[in-house]
């Protein structure tokens, strides 16, 4: 066992799981920056071990409590999911063959729009209308219209969950904050994440002690920062995050 591996993985994953819990920004967004900058992992294996990582059922308690409130859209997030699992797994065999340098330039501009927009929605929330109900028809093209393109940006990127999925399930699905926010997570509990995976993996990108240790790391980070949220003052540190995470996509599209 590589202890140290898995230490670092547990930080990161403890500090991606409370920062996911507090600010509503998926993981992956703090863990693959961090593991290039600061410990000096290849952009292929920091997108490969993140994405292993949150493809275990990490957030499975946060999403019990949402669907025990009916805010769950089950089908939807099953259709999405499905569209999800395809896409990321051909982005991610596309994306085996850049050069880390191609990848990293990438990742960092998603970084920089992902931090304006978590920016953003601090300053202007999204606004929908009531939770309404989805025909048939209409779930099926919102759920594989979602899904794909968050399946796109999530096997290039490794990112793509909640900050990509939550507005464009508030916009095109007009669900209200919750239900979006507990669509979003049910469809990342399903093992969709792995297809996008696999290639990592078969490239030989996955630090298997670390995904070990970002797992424990996430579940216990996201459990107690669901305690604290309603403490804190919500807007000021999605200003924060957003901020830091655009310096550092800034910072690696410069390196």
């Amino acid at each position: 066992m590589d202890l140290h591996e898995v230490l670092i993985g547990a930080i990161l994953g403890g500090l991606a799981g409370a920062l996911g819990g507090l600010v509503g920004v998926g993981g992956g967004t703090i863990i693959i920056p961090i593991l290039v900058l600061l410990f000096g992992y290849s952009q292929h294996e920091a997108q490969g071990t993140a994405l292993m990582a949150f493809a275990f059922p990490i957030y499975i308690a946060a999403t019990w409590n949402y669907y025990r409130f009916g805010r769950v859209r089950l089908r939807l997030a099953l259709i999405a999911g499905a569209a999800l699992a395809v896409t990321s797994y051909l982005s991610a065999v596309w994306v085996q063959h850049l050069k880390s340098d191609e990848l990293k330039k990438i990742f960092a501009v998603f970084l920089i729009i992902t931090g304006g927009y978590v920016l953003w929605k601090s300053f202007r929330p999204i606004r929908v209308q009531a939770d309404e109900a989805l025909s048939r028809a209409r779930e099926w093209w919102v759920g594989l219209l979602v899904g794909s393109i968050t399946g796109l940006l999530k096997g290039i990127t490794g990112l793509g969950g909640g900050v990509v999925m939550v507005p464009l399930l508030l916009l095109l699905g007009r669900l209200d904050q919750h239900t979006a926010q507990g669509t979003s997570l049910m469809t990342m509990t399903l093992p969709v994440a792995f297809t996008a995976a696999i290639p990592y993996w078969e490239a030989g990108h996955i630090k298997w002690w670390l995904v070990l240790g970002l797992v424990i790391g996430v579940i216990l980070g996201s459990f107690f920062s669901s305690r604290i949220a309603q403490k804190l003052a919500g807007r000021l540190l999605a200003q924060i995050f957003a901020f830091t995470i655009s310096v550092m996509g800034v910072i690696l599209l410069l390196k």
